[in-house]
């Protein structure tokens, strides 16, 4: 049986997962399998950090990923630079010439699925993507192949182990956004510039690959709603645990017959949800189907390691069918032949519970001025919690709210901000039951 020889494009910190896996458990990986990985070339700009792998020869570097690309005994490409350019010029090339190709990068999935996907298809090629959602957590084999079968009611998800790192700290240390910000960024867990994952960007690409996946559904990662949790604080996170709550931030993708209702938020879940418990840098994604029922899938959903082990996987995957000449279409998993007709529920038309902080000088009359606007409004009060008075000084005003439609809500919190007693701007975040 012969070699699969592997090109791979980036050897950061993912990349170097890959070097090191192939060289720590390549003989475990060819005694399960039969299957033998050789990495011929590793392309990265910086040679000085190629020659710092000790497991590379000096002829398997390259800083020129042409020198992949067209090399005609390469099978699978490994892409591993991120973002959509030029990224996907060299998938796309790799794909034209024959070559499988496997990507951690939702940022090119997201956005150019597609051409991506025809191309593979007319080129009778593979693409595999374990990596692009949930690190380690086998989420894409799973919507491909175990829950095939199952019309996908809701899926949740917390997919971002810097944002779900940051709450942990808030949560257990009592920290700052800033402080724990700081802190994840000092372990290399956050980036330098952490703003695709606090703003919930990156959870929103990743939302959009399970959304083609799990229901058919191409939808651009700008027409989710997004919000990120620069503004979740110690005091709200405190709150909500005193009310029996946890705050994460979920993606979140519900259907009730042809409408979905597609979002990304920072929400209030109960303890007793077992997204509760999934902290630190880890990932979950919590899926309900109408034949599995409910189905956690649960791990480290970032890092070197973890993300390098579903590419690996993925490689294998794919020199299975290399090494045996396998007839079976390598595309059949891009649901091109089945694209479903939904209809999207409008943002202002949620109809959920609201976690609401507000900020007020403590002076009489104040709760009745916003439990007016709140009752004009169609909102109504299930709990309520005031710190102890403090006249004339600013204190949490605290509530939960029963079902309300968000358009409301939008347009009470822009009146009650506007009150002479509101001292800062309201805190809304969305509970998930």
């Amino acid at each position: 049986m012969r070699s699969v020889n592997i090109g791979l494009i980036g050897a950061g910190t993912i990349g170097g997962g890959v070097i090191d896996l192939i060289d720590r458990n390549g003989k475990l990986i060819f005694d399960r399998t039969g299957i033998k990985l050789f990495l011929k070339k590793v392309c990265d700009k910086d040679t000085k950090r190629l020659a710092t792998f000790k497991s590379l020869k000096k002829s398997q570097f390259t800083s020129d990923h042409r020198e992949i690309l067209n090399d005609k005994d390469i099978d699978i490409v490994i892409e591993l630079i991120g973002g959509i350019n030029p990224a996907k010029e060299m998938v796309l090339k790799a794909l034209g010439a024959g070559k499988h190709v496997v990507t951690a990068n939702k940022a090119l999935l997201s956005d150019s699925w597609d051409e991506i996907f025809d191309t593979a298809l007319k080129n009778k090629v593979f693409v595999n993507f374990e990596a692009s959602v949930g690190g380690a957590i086998p989420i894409i084999r799973c919507l491909k192949e175990s829950f095939v079968t199952n019309n996908l009611e809701l899926v949740y998800g917390i997919l971002n182990g810097t944002t779900n790192f940051i709450l942990t700290m808030m949560d257990e240390c009592g920290y700052s956004f800033d402080e724990a910000l700081k802190i994840a960024q000092s372990k290399g867990i956050a980036e330098k510039n952490p703003a695709l994952d606090i703003s919930g960007g990156d959870s929103a690409q990743k939302l959009a690959i399970i959304l083609i996946l799990g229901f058919g559904v191409k939808v651009s990662p700008k027409d989710i709603f997004t919000e990120g949790i620069e503004n979740i604080t110690p005091l709200d996170i405190q709150y909500a645990k005193n009310w029996g709550y946890v705050i994460k931030l979920l993606a979140i993708a519900k259907r009730k017959a042809k409408e979905l209702q597609l979002r990304v938020h920072p929400a209030l879940i109960p303890g007793h949800h077992l997204l509760s418990g999934v902290k630190g840098e880890d990932n979950a994604v919590f899926v309900r189907g109408d034949f599995i029922g409910d189905s956690l899938l649960y791990g480290k959903g970032a890092g070197s390691w973890p993300t390098a082990s579903s590419v690996v996987s993925d490689v294998v995957d794919i020199a299975k069918h290399v090494v045996s000449h396998g007839e079976r279409s390598p595309a059949t998993h891009i649901l091109r032949t089945r694209r479903e007709s939904f209809t999207f529920h409008e943002h202002d038309s949620f109809d959920i519970p609201y976690y609401l902080r507000f900020s007020v000088i403590d002076k009489p009359g104040v709760l009745a001025k916003i439990s007016t606007i709140l009752a004009r409004n169609n909102i109504s009060i299930e709990r309520m919690y005031q710190e102890v008075r403090k006249e004339g000084q600013s204190v949490p005003l605290v509530m939960l709210t029963h079902n309300a439609v968000e358009g409301n809500m939008k347009k009470a919190i822009s009146e009650i901000d506007k009150i002479d007693v509101v001292t800062d701007k309201t805190v809304v975040i969305r509970i998930e039951e």
